[in-house]
C-alpha cells in the first residue's frame, strides 16, 4: 500500500538523518538546557539563551527542531516546557539520558565513526582517526575521559543497582572491581551489604580522578594498575563489568588469565556482560549499536553470545557455574577456577 511505503520511507529517512538529531540533543545537554527548566515550569527561549551564554535565535531553532521530535514543548510565544522525553535529559532524572546524550557524540567517538569502513578491512577506526588507541586517547583527553567514567556510572539501564540486587554477596569479604571506572558498581554493592569491602582497580588516570567521598567512608580502596599484568590477590570475588567486550578474544583471554592467577581457593569470577542472541530480532537494538561502537573504537572487540563467553572462560581456566539475569540489559556469568 502506498501509505505503508511512505511510512517506511519517512522512518528510514529519519534513521539516516539520526546523526543530526543526536548532535542537537548533545548541544542541548552541553548547555544544560533541561536542567535550567524546572520539571513543572516553563521558561522563555530568551531567558534560556541569556543563562546559557548563547544567541536567542539559533537556540530557538535548535529547540524547535527537537520539539518536532517530542523533546521539549515550545509554544507560539517562545516559552519552553518539558515533555516526558526532555525530562530524561536532566541529570537528576531516574535513568537519566543526560550523560548518554553527551557521550555518544563526543569528539573521540564521532570521528571514529566517520571512518567506520576501515573496520571492514581489518583496521581500527578510532586508531585511524586519532593515531592512538581508545584508552590512550581517554587518558590524554581527561575531559572526555571523565565524561566516559560518568556515562558508565550513569548508564541508563541502571545496571549497577541491578548487579547489586541480582547476586548474593552475603558471603563476600572483598570484591575487586576490575576496570571499575569511578566505582559505581562497588558503591551499590556495598550499600546493600555492610560486611563487604571493595578494591577499585583501574588505570592510573581513572583512579586519580576518584575523590575520597566516592570511596564509601574507607570501605573502598582505589588501586592503579594494568589488568594485563597483575591484580590484587586478597579478594574472594572478582568482577569484570562490561570489560571483556572492549577487547578481541586474545586480549580478553589475557585479562581472564590475570584474574585466574590472582584468585585464591574458593574465589569466584563475575563476568557482567550483555549476552547477544543468535537471532537479532530477539535482541535489544541498543545492544547491537553497542556492538558497532566496539567495532568503531576497537576494531575486533565485540559483544558475544553465552556460548562464546563460556569458551573464553574455559580457555582461561574457568568453569561457568551459572548465568544470572538482571533487571538491566546485562547478565552475570559466575565462574570458578578449574
Amino acid at each position: 500500500m502506498p501509505g505503508c511505503e511512505d511510512d517506511d520511507r519517512l522512518a528510514l529517512e529519519l534513521l539516516i538523518r539520526g546523526f543530526q538529531v543526536s548532535r542537537i540533543i548533545r548541544l542541548m545537554a552541553d548547555l544544560e538546557i533541561a536542567d535550567r527548566i524546572a520539571p513543572e515550569a516553563a521558561m522563555s527561549v530568551a531567558a534560556l539563551a541569556r543563562e546559557s551564554g548563547v544567541l536567542t535565535e539559533p537556540l530557538l531553532r535548535a529547540l524547535r527542531a527537537l520539539a518536532a521530535f517530542g523533546i521539549f514543548r515550545l509554544d507560539r510565544d517562545g516559552n519552553v516546557a518539558h515533555t516526558t522525553r526532555s525530562l530524561l535529559l536532566r541529570p537528576d532524572a531516574p535513568h537519566s539520558l543526560h550523560y548518554s546524550a553527551r557521550f555518544w557524540t563526543a569528539t573521540g567517538s564521532w570521528r571514529a565513526w566517520e571512518v567506520l569502513e576501515i573496520a571492514l578491512r581489518g583496521g581500527v577506526p578510532h586508531e585511524a582517526a586519532w593515531g592512538t588507541d581508545r584508552f590512550s586517547y581517554l587518558r590524554d583527553n581527561p575531559t572526555e575521559g571523565r565524561l566516559f567514567d560518568a556515562f558508565m556510572a550513569h548508564f541508563p539501564d541502571d545496571r549497577h543497582d541491578a548487579i547489586a540486587g541480582s547476586y548474593d554477596f552475603s558471603d563476600t569479604d572483598v570484591i575487586v572491581d576490575v576496570g571499575g571506572g569511578n566505582g559505581e558498581t562497588l558503591r551499590r554493592i556495598i550499600a546493600r551489604h555492610p560486611g563487604v569491602k571493595g578494591i577499585l582497580f583501574d588505570r592510573a588516570d581513572v583512579v586519580a580522578s576518584v575523590s575520597p567521598d566516592m570511596l564509601a567512608k574507607g570501605r573502598i580502596t582505589a588501586q592503579a594498575g594494568s589488568f594485563f599484568e597483575s591484580l590484587p590477590s586478597e579478594a574472594d570475588r572478582y568482577a569484570l563489568v562490561r570489560v571483556l567486550h572492549d577487547w578481541p578474544d586474545e586480549d580478553a583471554q589475557r585479562i581472564l588469565q590475570c584474574c585466574r592467577a590472582a584468585m585464591r581457593d574458593g574465589g569466584r569470577l563475575l563476568v557482567v556482560e550483555a549476552l547477544m542472541p543468535l537471532d537479532p530480532s530477539q535482541g535489544r537494538q541498543t545492544e547491537y549499536l553497542i556492538d558497532m561502537q566496539m567495532m568503531a573504537m576497537f576494531g575486533r572487540a565485540r559483544e558475544r553470545t553465552e556460548a562464546e563467553y563460556t569458551f573464553l572462560l574455559a580457555e582461561a581456566g574457568f568453569e561457568l557455574m551459572k548465568v544470572i539475569p538482571t533487571a538491566s540489559s546485562v547478565s552475570i556469568l559466575e565462574a570458578v577456577p578449574c
